[in-house]
């Protein structure tokens, strides 16, 4: 087996269980207060990840009920767009991926990959 591989399996599940995975444990934290987008949610083989409409900016984070409504129409040809609350799991830096939680949502809507 390839080590590079296991190595970044294993560093892939320590990041993201680091990430609250429902609403209730989602809360204003030290790396920055809660706040609302317009985004799109996706799983990509990597990970889970909430891209802010209108920037360049990607979040990293996860929901098990978002996973599980992309999981049943089939992750690798949707997404959910919708309006989000996000609480910031890990400091803003320039250029590096944030870590977020999901507080909240409304207004999700599947579509198709293009």
């Amino acid at each position: 087996m390839n080590v590079r591989l296991v190595i970044t399996s294993i560093v892939s599940l320590v990041v993201l269980s680091a990430f609250p995975a429902n609403a209730a444990n989602c809360k204003e934290m030290t790396f920055g207060k809660c706040f609302s987008i317009h985004g799109r949610y996706a799983i990509y083989a990597d990970g889970d990840f909430m891209w802010i409409v209108g920037t360049k900016r990607m979040l990293s984070t996860t929901n098990d009920d978002l996973d599980k409504i992309l999981e049943k129409a089939g992750w690798e040809d949707h997404v959910l767009f919708g309006d989000f609350t996000i609480c910031p799991t890990s400091t803003y830096q320039k250029g590096h991926m944030q870590g977020a939680c999901i507080q909240s949502y409304t207004n999700i809507r599947l579509t198709r990959r293009k």
